[in-house]
C-alpha cells in the first residue's frame, strides 16, 4: 500500500538555496513506492525561486508553497527576536490549523540534508504523544547551557530536544490545542529566552515527547550518531556554506553540485572571511550575555510557567 508522506519547510528568500539543497538530497533518497507531498511554509520567497524549488518535483513528489503571512500579522509585534531567532522559526507551530487534511506530518529546517527515506522517520509511532524529536546535542557539551535548561526553562536537560527535525502527531496537537497554548502564553506572558519556538514547544510538550535517534538530526559535532546517519542538521553557526571544517559538511557538498545555486555557494564559502568569522564568534558572545541578563529576568519559563503549574496542582491535590 502506498504512503503518503507530508513534509513541512520553512523559508524566505535568504534560505531559498539551502533549501534547495535539503530539496535534492531528499528527493534523492525518496521511494516509487511513497507519495511525497512537499508544503514551503513562506514569508517572502520570489516568483523565480519558487520556480526553481517546484522544478524538482517528480511524478511522485509535489511541491506546494503555502505564505502564512497574513497568518502571523495579528501577532507579529509580539513574536520575540533575539540572537539566531528568525520569524520563520514560528511557521511550524500554525502547521496544525492550517493543514486539517493531515494527521501527521514531518517538519524539516531548511538547513539539513536527507541521506535515508524519509518516509522511514515518518513511520515513527507517535501514538500518545504529541511529537518525535531527538534531543537538543547542544544542551549537554556546556554546563552553560545545560544550567540553561534547567534553571531557566524549567525542565531536565537529557530532555530537551531540538525542533529542526520532527514527526509531528497532529491530531494529538489539535486534541491538546497547541497553537492555542503558544498563542496565550505568547500574549499573556511573552517568556525571555534564547529560541522562542524551539522552548515554548518543550514546554508546551513536556513529557509528552518521544526521542528519536540523533541520526535522524545529527548536528555537527564530533560525537557518532546514535544508529546510521541518517539527516544533517547544520544548526547554529555550524554551516558547510561558510566554514571547511563542518563535521559531515560532504554531504551538503555532495546534493549541492546539482544545485543551480553550485557556484553561487561556492563563492559563499570563499568569500566567508576572517570579519566573518569574527562576527560568528561575536553572536556566540551576545548570546552568552543573553543567557546571564535571562537568567535576573522574572520572565522565565521556571518562574512564571512552572510554578503557576505547580501552584495549580497543590490546589487540585488540596
Amino acid at each position: 500500500m502506498q504512503t503518503t508522506v507530508p513534509i513541512f519547510f520553512a523559508c524566505n528568500d535568504k534560505y531559498v538555496p539551502y533549501l534547495d539543497v535539503a530539496l535534492i538530497s531528499l528527493i534523492a533518497n525518496t521511494s516509487a513506492e511513497n507519495t511525497y507531498r512537499i508544503t514551503v511554509l513562506k514569508n517572502e520567497i520570489s516568483e523565480r525561486n519558487q520556480a526553481i524549488l517546484k522544478a524538482h518535483e517528480t511524478d511522485n513528489v509535489s511541491i506546494e508553497f503555502f505564505d502564512v503571512k497574513e497568518m502571523l500579522a495579528p501577532i507579529r509585534a509580539q513574536l520575540p527576536e533575539r540572537f539566531y531567532f528568525s520569524v520563520d522559526a514560528y511557521f511550524r507551530l500554525f502547521i496544525e490549523t492550517s493543514f486539517p487534511q493531515y494527521d501527521k506530518a514531518i517538519y524539516l529546517d531548511s538547513d539539513i540534508v536527507v541521506l535515508q527515506d524519509i518516509a522511514e522517520l515518518y513511520k515513527t509511532d507517535v501514538e500518545g504523544y504529541l511529537l518525535a524529536a531527538a534531543y537538543e546535542q547542544n544542551t549537554d557539551r556546556s554546563p552553560l547551557f545545560t544550567n540553561y535548561v534547567e534553571d531557566i526553562i524549567g525542565i531536565p536537560h537529557n530532555t530537551y530536544f531540538n525542533s529542526g527535525v520532527m514527526v509531528m502527531n497532529l491530531n494529538e496537537f489539535r486534541r491538546r490545542r497547541v497553537q492555542e497554548q503558544f498563542l496565550r502564553m505568547l500574549t499573556q506572558y511573552r517568556f525571555d529566552c534564547l529560541a522562542p519556538d524551539q522552548e515554548y514547544l518543550n514546554v508546551i510538550c513536556h513529557g509528552r515527547v518521544k526521542y528519536l535517534p540523533t541520526g535522524w538530526n545529527k548536528h555537527s559535532f564530533p560525537e557518532p550518531p546514535e544508529g546510521d546517519l541518517m539527516l544533517c542538521h547544520y544548526a547554529l553557526s555550524l554551516k558547510p556554506w561558510h566554514y571547511k571544517e563542518t563535521i559531515n559538511g560532504e554531504y551538503f557538498w555532495q546534493y549541492a553540485q546539482d544545485s543551480v545555486f553550485y557556484t553561487s555557494l561556492l563563492a559563499e564559502l570563499e568569500n566567508f572571511g576572517e570579519d566573518d568569522r569574527q562576527r560568528d564568534l561575536a553572536a556566540f558572545s551576545e548570546l552568552v550575555k543573553g543567557i546571564e541578563a535571562i537568567y535576573n529576568s522574572d520572565r522565565t519559563f521556571r518562574k512564571l510557567w512552572f510554578k503557576k503549574d505547580a501552584r495549580r496542582k497543590e490546589v487540585s491535590h488540596g
